[in-house]
């Protein structure tokens, strides 16, 4: 077991170890915020944690699988944040509060048949969780083994290549016709943002896929039906909003089946909770998160959903100015409204400014000068397909069609990391206006 930071500890006593568990938004405007507050700084150590290498920028996955945006241009290195921290890629497996341990494991060799896993322990004087969150299938099993998801980068890539090898599969199939219709069959399961953005972008790209491609294609084999579990949709935003959506999707071909919960599917159908069966060979889940386990079991408080109960300076309870957590595995409550902030991209960058803003009063000890979370939402947003889209601005003003869309695209690519990473995006989205859906399958 590797001890590195506990020497360094002993050898700079007055020293302090800022440790920063996950490499989403959350963590990123943490890291970058206390790097230039402590950028002259050589006593204050700061170590970010992550399991992948990148930051992936996840409003835009649906584009991703739909093949309007190539996949490394929403992933930015976390490397080239680092300008003072360390960057370690590895899997958290444990956090001991108590004595302000991280044990973090890696693999030696080949990702897919490591030779050995290393372990390695932090010691830190602050502790920033902010591990995201995971799908959660609600312990259905089968639909854990058979539906595909949106919630990494790896998952926009898996399903844009198999829409594509479905429709090759579709062309096959003249004689049968219930084979052919189950296989242009496309469920997605969820009516909120994500099941909404991930339904209106696989349609464009399947309807448009095969007028340039496969003529031999009916269109009219073509069924893309969106399930949710009660009779709106986008109800974060606005039920009237919710009903603009539900509407225009209806016009450009998607069925929805309101009211109603996948319970069951196997590689070929999904089931619901009436017991009516869909052929379909592919089911996407965007119904549900949930924190890991690690998160759910780690010895502090939590709400019902698992999340880790902050209170308004960001920290957790019984470990008060020392153990900070935020995004989407936090429960922070707002002043405004009495219930949860809402697990989105904007909260949790406001949140990692606060975050660092404390810590670094902390450090310097000006305790006075701690900032609570007092954050007022500015919007929400949704892409509904191609130039079509819902936002709602401070509560109260409403935009759809056209204005909201090129609205929703304006503030994520402001919001892109890097101005290579907006340039590159920018070119995609030109490209997709001049030219025919590419349909490459390469796995």
């Amino acid at each position: 077991m590797s001890r590195v930071d506990i020497e360094k500890s002993n050898r700079h006593q007055t020293s302090k170890h800022i440790v920063i568990l996950g490499g989403g938004f959350a963590g990123v405007e943490v890291l970058r915020n206390l790097q230039k507050k402590f950028h002259n700084d050589g006593r204050v150590e700061i170590t970010l944690v992550s399991k992948g290498n990148f930051l992936l920028f996840t409003p835009m996955l649906p584009e991703v699988a739909s093949g309007m945006i190539e996949t490394r241009h929403i992933v930015t290195p976390l490397r080239s944040f680092c300008k003072k921290a360390k960057l370690c890629e590895a899997n958290v497996e444990s956090i001991d509060l108590e004595n302000k341990l991280v044990t973090m494991t890696h693999a030696i060799g080949r990702q897919s048949q490591p030779s050995e896993w290393r372990e390695h322990t932090l010691k830190y004087d602050y502790l920033v969780i902010a591990l995201g969150s995971e799908n959660n299938f609600f312990g259905m099993s089968e639909i854990e083994e058979n539906a595909f998801t949106m919630k990494t980068i790896e998952d926009a890539i898996a399903l844009r290549n198999h829409m594509i090898n479905i429709l090759e599969q579709a062309n096959l199939e003249h004689d049968n016709h219930d084979l052919r219709k189950s296989l242009l069959t496309f469920v997605v399961v969820g009516g909120g943002f994500s099941g909404i953005e991930t339904v209106g972008a696989i349609n464009d790209f399947v309807r448009e896929s095969i007028q340039e491609y496969y003529p031999d294609i009916y269109m009219s084999d073509v069924r893309v039906v969106l399930v949710s579990a009660t009779d709106k949709i986008l109800e974060q935003i606005d039920e009237g909003l919710g009903e603009f959506a539900l509407e225009k999707l209806k016009e450009n071909g998607v069925n929805f089946v309101m009211n109603t919960q996948v319970k069951g599917a196997t590689k070929n159908k999904a089931i619901l909770h009436d017991d009516t069966v869909i052929p379909c060979h592919t089911l996407i889940w965007t119904a549900g998160v949930t924190p890991n386990k690690l998160i759910a079991n780690l010895q502090c408080e939590h709400d019902k959903a698992h999340r880790i109960i902050a209170n308004n300076y960001l920290e957790v309870s019984g470990y008060e100015d020392v153990v900070y957590a935020l995004g989407d595995c936090a429960s922070i409550t707002d002043p405004n409204t009495g219930k949860p902030y809402p697990p989105t991209a904007q909260h949790a960058i406001r949140q990692g400014k606060v975050v660092a803003k404390n810590i670094f009063s902390s450090i310097k000890g000006k305790a006075k000068q701690k900032r609570k979370f007092d954050y007022k939402t500015k919007g929400m947003m949704a892409e509904i397909g191609k130039r079509t889209g819902v936002a709602i601005l401070f509560g109260r003003i409403k935009l759809h069609g056209i204005l909201a869309w090129w609205l929703w695209r304006s503030y994520y690519l402001a919001n892109l990391p890097t101005a290579k990473k907006k340039l590159k995006v920018m070119g995609d989205w030109t490209s997709d206006i001049l030219f025919k859906p590419d349909v490459s399958q390469v796995s």
